[in-house]
């Protein structure tokens, strides 16, 4: 465990009180100086002997991975024509880490879960666990989920959201406490496993994801688009130990987790099957996959356990493809800032619409409309603004990493990319990160209506569509903390 500042001081403060011995000034002091410069160097190499810290040039790096799969059935996530609970896993759902020290004490901690959503319940807990027992700060915490339809409902808002009976809402509950226990564990091992790494960035393509959102006489709705925005890169972090073994995997790709359809059980989807065939072919190494900006991108082909299968190789051969590649090496830097970016939401219908709404024979549609009413019943009031947490990490002075809450469409990626690459750098956009329980469509998304702007919000439980400037807001906040970063890289050392 990392001590925290206060610790130290405290040890610190302690220690330096002068003690006579023996009634001699003069073994007092020199008692003093020798505690002063001996109990510092101790903190230090217990903090070594832990691997929380990093020699000058060089990384510290270490990975774990715990399997989350409820071990009872449960209400399984993502299709709504479910009609019971879990029957069992296809493939079991695990929680990955990945522990970064590089010089200066700075660190990032990467954890993957293969599940659906980060409500802010679950996101609170695992904040907690690992501030009070690791020492982290949220700055230097990156939670990702790879949005699978195939895991369990993390949420007993959500379960009643959608009308399901409350005793599932109860057994959500108890696996959320399980599966904090097992987060924890795994951020532990990871961070216990720390040694001398070799950190680098390749990257490569895949071709699987396309655009769903395609125009019609009546509006946007979804389908398939072969000529809509798309991002296709496959971002790798390649990470070996000093005797130059493959010991972890950072990969990335903008497409939802619905190459399988809506099946009763446990399955990581295309992702899952990618990470199970990469660490078959590399047995000691730990692959995270880091879902980007896939919240208008669907795999095709999709529906069937083959599909899912065929679309985890394709993605897993492109990440052999990146690290066939020759890799550019980073230097044992790392700077990480996080913001929570305020978004606000469109003025809510008049309270006449919503109570017609409360009618509908649709229970999603009327539960909705009860729900609004009740949190704002009165004219003129208005939802506080929506906290998305925006994070960006600098990497060896060469890569920076922009991760952002929520469900991203691609055209966040897309213009990311192409507005902080500059100097020789490169950018990485991953979504679904820190927070996730709400679509985050770009201004042309929000424009032009359909399911990720405006039809979604009944699914997610949000009072409404957000305001057409989301897209500015949020790629200010890129912007201010990658500029930071940077000034901050570039200062001699």
């Amino acid at each position: 465990m990392n001590p925290s500042s206060t610790q130290l001081s405290l040890s610190r403060a302690v220690l330096r009180k002068p003690v006579p011995i023996d009634g001699n000034p003069g073994k007092s002091a020199r008692r003093f100086l020798f505690l002063d410069w001996v109990i510092p160097v101790c903190i230090w190499l217990a903090m070594v002997g832990h691997g929380l810290t990093a020699e000058p040039g060089e990384w510290k790096a270490g990975a774990a991975k715990v399997s989350i799969t409820p071990t009872e059935p449960v209400w399984m996530a993502g299709y709504a024509a479910r009609t019971g609970p879990s029957d069992g896993a296809l493939v079991d759902l695990y929680v990955r880490v990945l522990a970064l020290g590089a010089a200066g004490n700075s660190r990032l901690i990467i954890v993957t879960l293969d599940l659906i959503e980060i409500p802010d319940t679950l996101r609170e807990s695992i904040l907690g666990v690992a501030r009070e027992k690791h020492g982290l700060k949220p700055d230097e915490l990156l939670l990702n989920v790879s949005h699978t339809h195939g895991g369990p409902m993390v949420s007993a808002k959500t379960v009643a959201d959608w009308g399901i009976p409350s005793v599932w809402g109860e057994r959500t509950d108890k696996y959320l406490g399980e599966l904090v226990k097992k987060v924890d564990a795994a951020i532990g091992m990871a961070i216990s496993s720390m040694g001398p790494s070799r950190v680098s960035y390749c990257r490569a393509r895949c071709g699987f994801a396309m655009n769903r959102r395609i125009s019609t006489p009546k509006g946007f709705t979804l389908g398939l688009n072969p000529d809509g925005p798309v991002d296709h890169d496959v971002p790798v972090l390649r990470i070996e130990s000093s005797d130059k073994k493959l010991i972890g995997l950072v990969f990335g790709y903008a497409c939802h987790n619905t190459a399988l359809g809506p099946i009763r059980k446990f399955h990581g989807d295309y992702a899952g099957f990618a990470q199970r065939k990469l660490e078959k072919d590399h047995p000691d190494t730990v692959a995270l996959f880091l879902m980007g900006c896939g919240g208008d991108q669907d795999p095709q082909p999709r529906r069937h356990q083959e599909d899912a299968e065929q679309n985890g190789l394709a993605l897993a051969s492109a990440v052999e493809a990146g690290l066939a590649a020759a890799p550019v090496r980073l230097s044992a830097t790392l700077s990480t800032s996080l913001e929570m970016c305020p978004l606000a939401f469109a003025p809510l219908p008049p309270r006449a619409d919503l109570e017609e709404r409360a009618k509908s024979g649709d229970g999603f549609v009327s539960r909705h409309a009860r729900w609004i009413l009740k949190q704002w019943p009165n004219p003129g009031d208005r939802p506080a603004d929506y906290q998305l947490p925006v994070q960006v990490v600098v990497l060896g002075e060469k890569l920076t990493l922009a991760a952002l809450g929520g469900e991203p469409v691609v055209d966040y990626s897309i213009r990311l990319k192409r507005e902080l690459a500059s100097d020789g750098r490169f950018v990485w956009v991953a979504g679904y990160a820190n927070l996730v329980n709400a679509y985050v469509p770009s201004r042309r998304v929000l424009q032009e209506g359909g399911y990720e702007g405006t039809q979604a919000v009944i699914y997610q439980s949000l009072p409404g569509p957000f305001q057409t400037d989301v897209e500015e807001r949020i790629v200010a906040s890129v912007h201010r903390q990658a500029k930071l970063l940077w000034d901050r890289s570039a200062r001699p050392r």
